[in-house]
């Protein structure tokens, strides 16, 4: 069985999520729900930078999402046809690094106000570059004429806005028809409504995430140190 290893939460493992349901690789979530945990996997040496998310799959253990997200790409035929399309699914994927982090960092911020108001900031910047190439491309995807691992992470990185802001695809028509593409995938489709998917970030997730890395929470919380050994 394909093992991913995490916090109790989406952050920077939910692309590759999306990824393996895509391809529709079963997969299991092995919580790493204590700095005890933590210490003893990077004990193992799977870890080369000491990171998570840890993926283990086809006998490796891949670390760093991006190298995650084009093993899974390779392997399911999704990185385009083409050396052209193959350069267009990088461009994206570099984009949706910027555009994702902006959401990543929502349940972060002091108040639900401040979370929308960064949230719409980054969309307005992007998603209008994200909507030219769609255009530019004339066929739905964002490379090529079918689906690609820069369709799927794009949709991803959507999922989060939108649990922010439901309408905020509403300028964007191609954008919002990429995106019911992706969701309408059965793999995705089946992912979304199981047990593996983590439900949105809230404040328990970000005490979760302090604790596991033992390091400060935000300053908007009591005691944002309790966690930071020797404090």
């Amino acid at each position: 069985m394909t093992k991913l290893y995490y916090t109790r939460s989406r952050g920077r493992a939910e692309t590759t999520r999306w990824m393996l349901a895509v391809n529709q690789i079963p997969f299991e979530n092995i919580l790493i729900d204590t700095a005890e945990k933590l210490a003893a996997l990077r004990a193992t040496g799977k870890l080369p930078f000491d990171q998570m998310p840890l993926l283990e799959i086809d006998g490796l253990n891949l670390s760093q999402s991006s190298a995650m997200i084009r093993y899974l790409a390779r392997r399911g035929g999704l990185y385009g046809d083409t050396d052209n399309e193959a350069l267009w699914c990088d461009l994206i994927a570099g984009a949706v690094s910027d555009f994702s982090e902006t959401s990543l960092k929502a349940v972060f911020q002091p108040t639900d106000e401040i979370a929308i108001s960064e949230q719409q900031a980054t969309f307005d910047k992007f998603a209008p570059c994200f909507e030219a190439r769609l255009k530019e491309n004339g066929t739905g995807f964002c490379a090529g004429n079918r689906l690609s691992f820069a369709d799927v992470i794009l949709a991803e990185a959507l999922s989060s806005y939108l649990e922010w802001i439901p309408d905020i695809l509403g300028p964007t028509p191609l954008l919002k028809a990429l995106n019911e593409t992706v969701l309408s995938q059965p793999g995705i489709k089946a992912y979304l409504t199981s047990g593996l998917r983590y439900p949105k970030p809230d404040n328990t997730c970000v005490i979760d995430i302090a604790r596991v890395l033992q390091r400060s929470l935000p300053p908007h919380f009591p005691e944002p140190n309790r966690f930071v050994p020797g404090s």
